[in-house]
Parts: structure tokens; sequence; C-alpha cells
């Protein structure tokens, strides 16, 4: 049965009064509620009661609140008679069963044994919050509603009990956080909480939280990690903008932008010691799952912009599944199966009572610590210099060009460049990628791609990347790609030119007008250069195999084996090593 207008009444008048009374009503509206009562109640403000200090209450000296918890325990609830429910379709739960449940959570709420009340009330919100079954007509569908909101209902004063129990300042947020899915529910409107504040799940799940480890991460940020906090607080003014237009954009809190914060100090260069790299601290595996491109010449995770987009998508994501940014926070850090095996295996989602790693422990205080000191720096003692905002524009350029060329283009300086395109490992534009957006200082975009323009081809520097392979020399490699060993050294910076090994990848800068010479010219050097349309084939030499066998074996001559395997002065091969040859495309 669906409480009255009245029962709300005697609730808000619950939230009304000072704690300890509120502690008795509350546990009588309890009882109320367990019975069913639907008489219409009057609660009038009589001058003989007095609230006293040791929880109980005085009528004359009559009535005291030990009297009125007893009489609420379970042992002496009045029978509630069995209601009549709807039949269920086929292999559905029953909702009487469900009802009997929520009459037990009643019990345990009026016998003050909130723990257990919780946990049957977790395993009801499993059981009867899912869609209607198929089949299910008005009456079942009328009776499921009610048995929700019911049990919300029972949420919200488990919620005002616990706040009473602990810190009488938190009671509206906490009311506020239960009522939240009473108002997706469609609940009357009489029963909207009638005090506090309303507060944003973000704030009512982690801003108003006050323990020990919140403390000592701002004791830590204001007292030793100041100089840190302080840095972070300078990188903040200069993304700040950058940030919080995409957290708005994916309609998420802006105090998000504290995530980077603990994750990297706000630094693009920023990597741990398990491969995490970016301000949002990416693993290799997770950047792959978001589209954030990583390769020899690009790591996307260090860019701001993308990788913030990334991680408002991956954030997004996790809130969607837990409904609670607490555990968000810990998903986040630790990993979202790390955090639903808690859940499951804990029965609860309250993630100050779960059992996670030490870091990720740490992890939400710390959070909350860094968003409160970084929202309010000056009552922290921090003063902050506004920094100059990272914005751009993008200039789009195929090939790979060194970006020194670019910076001069844009009137900018290389290292200026380089802070706005974190994301080039390689000081140079990748080369397969056609178009690719380079961030020049705001107003030069036009500019800079004119310039770009005019550079004749003699003097536009292209790169290549260049595996070694087994025979390999710098000198080959450099005429192969018309470039020099000094250049080629200096850029790799190759102490010893002739320590390479196979497998090592060189930077090669090459200008482009001498590319196609450049592969007429090493080939009748011996260096060979295949034709346009020939693909690479390779073979894993076996125990017994000769260099003629295994040319017959992939069609080509002993002559080009030697050649493309750089192998003159010998037949000797072993096993497992792998001989290259080309041939003509057959696609």
């Amino acid at each position: 049965m669906l409480p009255t207008r009245s029962d709300i009444r005697v609730y808000r008048i619950v939230r009304a009064l000072s704690r300890d009374f509120a502690m008795v009503l509350s546990v009588l509206l309890v009882s109320l509620l367990a019975a069913g009562c639907s008489s219409q109640l009057s609660v009038e403000q009589d001058p003989t009661v007095i609230a006293t200090h040791d929880g109980g209450t005085n009528v004359d000296g009559q009535i005291q609140a030990d009297s009125l918890v007893a009489s609420a325990s379970p042992d002496t609830l009045p029978e509630v008679p069995a209601p009549w429910w709807p039949t269920p379709p086929a292999g559905e739960a029953s909702i009487a069963d469900l009802d009997a449940l929520y009459q037990q959570a009643l019990q345990y709420t009026a016998g003050r044994r909130l723990d257990l009340a919780e946990d049957v009330l977790l395993v009801l919100q499993d059981l009867c919050l899912g869609p209607l079954p198929d089949g299910a007509d008005s009456l079942y569908t009328t009776t499921q509603r009610s048995l929700q909101r019911r049990v919300h209902l029972l949420g919200g004063v488990l919620a005002e009990e616990r706040a009473f129990a602990q810190q009488p300042a938190d009671q509206d947020s906490l009311l506020t956080v239960a009522y939240e899915r009473l108002r997706r529910l469609d609940f009357p409107d009489s029963l909207v909480p009638a005090t506090g504040t309303e507060l944003p799940s973000f704030a009512a799940d982690l801003l108003t939280i006050e323990n020990a480890a919140v403390k000592k991460w701002e004791d830590h940020f204001t007292g030793r990690g100041r100089p840190y906090f302080a840095r972070w607080l300078q990188r903040k003014t200069a993304v700040d903008s950058l940030i919080t237009t995409i957290l708005d954009e994916y309609e998420l809190p802006r105090e998000l932008i504290y995530l980077a914060m603990i994750e990297s100090g706000l630094s693009s260069r920023a990597r741990s010691s398990v491969g995490a790299v970016g301000p949002w601290q990416f693993m290799p595996g997770t950047a792959k799952a978001f589209d954030l491109r990583q390769d020899w010449w690009i790591d996307e995770r260090r860019d701001f912009e993308l990788s913030t987009r990334a991680a408002a998508r991956y954030l997004s994501q996790l809130y969607e599944r837990f409904g609670n940014w607490a555990l968000v926070l810990a998903a986040y850090n630790s990993g979202e199966n790390r955090v639903a095996r808690q859940v499951r295996f804990k029965g609860h989602d309250d993630y100050w009572r779960m059992h996670l790693p030490r870091q990720t422990t740490d992890y939400v205080p710390k959070f909350i610590a860094a968003t409160r000191i970084g929202e309010h720096p000056e009552r922290y003692g921090f003063e902050v210099t506004p920094a100059p905002p990272l914005v751009y524009d993008t200039l789009s350029v195929d090939d790979a060009t060194d970006i020194t060329l670019i910076a001069e283009c844009a009137g900018t300086t290389k290292q200026e460049l380089a802070l706005l395109n974190p994301a080039l490992l390689r000081g140079a534009t990748p080369p397969d990628s056609r178009g690719y957006a380079v961030r020049v200082p705001a107003g030069s975009g036009v500019r800079a791609a004119a310039a770009l323009r005019r550079i004749p081809a003699d003097k536009r520097l292209t790169w290549r990347r260049h595996r070694v392979k087994r025979g390999d020399t710098l000198s080959q490699i450099a005429a192969a790609h018309g470039t020099s060993v000094a250049d080629i050294a200096r850029l790799n910076k190759l102490d010893n030119r002739h320590l390479i090994r196979p497998g090592d990848q060189l930077l090669i800068p090459m200008p482009a007008d001498l590319a196609a010479r450049a592969q007429k010219r090493t080939a009748d050097k011996g260096y060979y250069v295949p034709p346009d349309g020939y693909v690479r084939v390779s073979y894993k030499v076996r125990q017994g195999d000769t260099l003629g066998g295994i040319a017959r074996k992939l069609g080509v001559s002993l002559k080009h084996l030697r050649k493309v395997n750089a192998i003159y002065r010998s037949h000797l091969i072993h096993p497992g090593q792998r001989i290259y040859a080309y041939r003509p495309h057959s696609g």
C-alpha cells in the first residue's frame, strides 16, 4: 500500500526536527508504513514535549524514546494481511514474493537493523526495477510500479537514518540522492524532499564526502605536495577552456578535469611505470578501443583534445554502467571489470565499503581533495597566475614534413609547434597520412598553408622510417634514400655510425625530388630497391635448406636472393633465419 499524504507530512516533520527527535519519528513512520496505515494523522507541536540529550523525549515524564523503538521492533509489528496480486506472466517472478521481501525490509528497518534492510533492498532493486514482462496487463503494471516507488521510498528512509546516525549536516544531500530515482519514476510531487538544496548526482556522490582519507590528501596537497599542486593549477589555466568545453559537449561534470590533474598533473608527456601515457593516462588497449592512434610516428594519447574526447566517451560509458561517480572513478583507475566483480561479490555499490587495491582506495579521496582545492584555491593559500589558453588553428599537411619547416611557414618556433603537437613523436608528420592536421598558433593557419605550398620540391624535406636488415650499412641506407650518413646519424643520435643491428628502426630525412633518382642510383650499386608493384615474401630457413633451394621455392633467382638479403661472400645460412624476396603482385 502506498503511503498517504498524511504519512508524508509526518515524514517531512521528521526532517525538520532535531537529530534525536527525528530518529524516533522516522522509526515510527516505518512502523506505520509496515502496518499499511491509511488513517489521517496529524502532528501538532506540544509545548510539553522536550528533547533530551540521551536520545529520548519526555511528555510529562510519560514517553521515552526507548519504548517507541521497542514497540516498533519486528517481534511486535502488527500482522499485515496478504494483499492480492495479479498473476504474473508465465516464467516471471511473482510480485507477491517481491512484496514479502519488501515487508521483510520494513521489519529490519523498524528494528534498526539498517545493514540487513539495505541488503534486502538491493535484492529488491535488482528484481523489480527491470523492464515489464511481455504480456503484462495494466493491473500488473500498476502493481509493479507501486512496489518500485515503495522500495525507493524506503531507501529514502534508510538514507535519513544513516544521515542522522552519522552527521546531521549531510541529511539533505543524502536524501536528495535517494530521491533521484523517485523522480524518474513519476512519484507524486508531495513526496519531493521538503527541505535541502538539490544537488547534482556528481556533487552528492563525491563532493559532500568528509572522512579521514579525504582529509589526508587535502593536508598533502596543501603541505608537502603544495609545490606540485601549484604547478598543476598553473597548467590547468591553459587547458581549462579546452577540456571543460569537451566535457560540456558530452554532458559530463566539469569537475572531471581534476581527474586528469591527479592522473598526470595535466602533462602531455606523463608516462606511468605500466605504460599509461598522456594527460588522461590511457593504457594502450583502452586507447585503441577509443580510436587513439599509437605507432612509431604518433601517439594521440598525448594530444589534449583527442585524448579528452576519448576520456569523455569512456567516462560516459562507465557512468551508464555503474550510475555512481565514486564507482566510475574507481573503474577508471582499477578497471571496470574489477569494480563490477566487487559489486557482485559484496552485494552493494558503496565504494567506501569495498576491498579494492590500495591505489584505487586512495584514488577517490585524492580526487575529492584535488577538486575542493582546485575549485577554491584561494581558500587554501594558492595564488594562481593565469596562463595563455591553449588555442590554435589547424593546417592540413600531406606526407612526412619536418615541423621546423612548418614552424617557419607559420611564423613561430619549432619549440612552440612541438608544444601544440605533442602527439608527433618524431618531429615530423607521418608519411602515411593524407591531410594530417597540424596545430599552428591561432591566426596563422591561412598564412602557413600558403607558405607551405610555395616551398619548392627540392627544399621540402620528407621523412621515411627504415627497419635495418641483415647486412645493411648506413652508407647503403643513406644512398637508397638520397640523404647523407651524417644526417641519419645526427637525427637518430648514433654515436657509433657503424653500430646498427637488424631490427633497428631509423628515421631517414630525404629530399622529395631525389627519391626517384635515388632508387635507380642505389639499385646499380647493389642495394636492392623493388620495382613498383612488387611485394615482399619471406621464408624461414629450416635444417638442410640451401640458398638455391630457397630461391626455387620462392620462384626467384639466386642472384636476386643474394642482393635482397645482402649475402655475397658465402652460402652460409642457419635454421630460423628469415630470407626475403620480391615478386610481382599476383592480384
